[in-house]
Parts: C-alpha cells; structure tokens; sequence
C-alpha cells in the first residue's frame, strides 16, 4: 500500500525520541511496567547509589539488581559492578562491566551515561590483571567419568584442565568417580594469582557418588593452559571411545548423537516460538502506529504520549523476541548436525574410538568439525 512508504522515517524518530527520564533510569525498559514500577525502580536505584557511598555494598547490590530488573541502564549496572568490586566477587563484577561494554552506547545517550560507559570501560581494564585463575584436574580414574567439585559445586567437564577464573580467597575441591573419590584439598588464592589444583582420586569402599552439576561456576573468558602445565585434563568422552558399558551397548558418541538431537530440538522449538511471538508484537506495533495516525500526523489526537509509549514497548518487544528466536534456530541446527554426525560416526565401532566431532556456530555458518 503507498502509505507503508511513508512509516520509517517518523515513526523512527517517535521510537528514538522517547526516553524515560532520570539519570538512574536511562536505559531501556525491561517490559511493560506501570507508572508505579518504573517509580519504584527509581527508588531502589537511588537507595542502592545512597547505600554505596555510604559503604553498605551487599546493600548496593540488593538495590541495583531490583532496579536493573525493572529498567535496564548503565548507570545502575556500573554502581552494581563497583559494589561487587569491594564485596570481593571479581568474577561478577567483570561480567556485569562487560555488559555494559556490549550494551555500548546510543546515539542519542545523556551525558551522564556516555560517561557511565566511558567509566566502566577504564575499571574494566584495571580490573582484568586482578582476576586470579585456578586449573583443576582429577588423575587416577582412568577410563571413568570424573566429576570436580569447586565449593561443593560441579565444574563442568569442558572446563577441567582450564584456567578458570575465580573470586579471589579460599576454595575448596575434591574430585569424585564410580568406587573412588579424593581428599578434599583447600586452597587460598590470591589476587592476579594462577595456581593449578590436581585432585588424586583413591579407591574408596563405599566412595560418596559422584556429585550432580549445580549452577556453572562463572567462567567467562577462560584461556588455554600455559604449554607443559601440568593439568591433568579430564575427557568428557573415556579413552576408547567406551562410556563404560560392555557388550553391545551404545558407545559414548551415540549417546553424545542423542543429547545433541535433543538439544537441537529444544533450541529449534524455543527458536520457532520466539520468532513467532515477535512477527505478533511487531505486527500489532505496525497496526498501532497506523490506526492511531501517528505516521500521518504525530500530533494527532489519537496519536499521544500513552500512544506512543506502547507502540516503543511493542517494538523492543519484537526486536528481542526475535532475536532470541534466531539464536534458538541456530542453536538447534547446529544440535541437529552434530546429532547427525555423531550418530553415523558412532555406528562404525573401528573408529568411532579415533573419532572426534565439535559443533561450530559462526557468522553466517554453522555445522560441525572433526576427526572421522
């Protein structure tokens, strides 16, 4: 229809134009919200910027998180990273300074959080050299499964044998396997430190069973280990290519080929929905925009603040919807081939004990590599 060439331009300057104001709140809301929430979040953000200067940082931390899971800004997100600094949680406080690096800043953005961002981008760079990092590794299991614990929590398996970053103080670690488990063995650990952990597994009567994975300790920018350190890996998959069971049973890549099929069923459903949800919000956006004569005339009657507020939710809405549907699809596809692979890899008992296959994601590619 010809009107549809005349609705990028205004409506989106109406969207860039309408911003809550504050300094605390600058950022984007996290969804529809009443006038009472967005007030209440702007409470809590001042109470946690109060409760920061006056040394009270768990309190900082309580109140920026209520805030931030109402409205998002990066001036909140910096007095949450700052508190986490001087509560000793390194790790938490990285990430929370990294999303504020990838949140970057809009065209349009105050001066207040310009320099929000500015500012969590130079406590960024001071903080990385105080990160301390831990390499824990299990030796004795042999061809077992073999679960690490950090603080009663289980590392995941990708993530032994490498240099994890930690809060900075005591930890402790213990290691367990079918029939046999280790010493617990504590250790203290300072800033910008980088010490390994090697965890020897005994034969145990009655060993505790191996403890379940809980929440995955933070991990985020892990790096290789430093050549001839000695780590002492764990393999996900036991040498051999055998998960433990005799006889005819499934090999590990074959049950590797249905956790990756079911994987990449899950991402292709929650893919499907979001994209889906977000085609609705953006069409009831464009339906909104074009009832209420906001294209035609801003001004409009019909065309009013409340107007436009919601037609703004509708398209962030969108927009996040469907960005999380195309991480679902990709994610399942990639599921899906590493499934496919896995299973024909798996079939041939001569190499699947030679065989490797690691899903990859890339820009504008996906599928699987390996050895065969």
């Amino acid at each position: 229809m010809p009107h549809r060439s005349l609705l990028g331009r205004p409506k989106a300057f109406l969207i860039a134009s309408l911003t809550l104001p504050g300094v605390l709140l600058l950022g984007s809301v996290a969804s529809a919200q009443t006038s009472e929430e967005i007030a209440g979040a702007r409470a809590a953000a001042t109470e946690g910027a109060k409760a920061f200067n006056e040394g009270r940082y768990a309190d900082a931390v309580d109140m920026m998180t209520r805030a931030e899971s109402i409205v998002h800004s990066p001036v909140q997100k910096l007095y949450l990273a700052r508190s986490l600094v001087k509560l000793g949680k390194l790790v938490k406080a990285r990430e929370t300074y990294l999303k504020i690096r990838r949140a970057g800043v809009a065209a349009d953005a105050s001066e207040a959080v310009r320099r929000a961002v500015g500012d969590a981008e130079k406590e960024l760079q001071l903080l990385e050299p105080r990160l301390p990092y831990v390499t824990a590794a299990a030796q004795g299991a042999g061809p077992l499964p073999v679960t690490v614990t950090m603080d009663g929590v289980a590392i995941p398996q990708a993530l032994l044998g490498v240099p994890l970053p930690i809060d900075p103080g005591k930890h402790v670690f213990q290691a367990f396997a079918e029939g046999k488990k280790s010493l617990e063995k504590s250790l203290t650990i300072a800033e910008g430190a980088r010490e390994t952990v090697v965890l020897d597994l005994q034969e145990q009567n009655g060993a505790a069973p191996a403890a379940s994975p809980g929440p995955t300790p933070d991990a985020p920018g892990a790096v290789p280990s430093a050549p001839g350190e000695n780590t002492a890996a764990v393999s996900l998959t036991p040498p051999g290519g055998d998960s433990g069971t005799s006889g005819k049973g499934p090999n590990g890549l074959r049950i590797g080929s249905y956790v990756a099929f079911g994987v990449g069923a899950v991402g292709l459903g929650v893919g499907t929905f979001f994209l889906l949800d977000g085609s609705g919000k953006s069409s009831d956006s464009n339906s909104l925009f074009d009832s209420s004569g906001c294209g035609a005339s801003p001004r409009g009657s019909a065309c009013n603040v409340a107007t436009q507020d919601k037609i703004k939710q509708l398209d962030s809405d969108a927009a996040s919807a469907s960005s999380l549907g195309a991480v679902g699809i990709i994610a399942g596809v990639a599921g899906v081939g590493a499934g496919i692979a896995l299973f024909i890899v798996s079939g041939n008992d001569d190499h699947a004990a030679a065989s490797s296959v690691t899903p990859y994601i890339g820009l504008g590619s996906l599928g699987v590599t390996g050895t065969f």
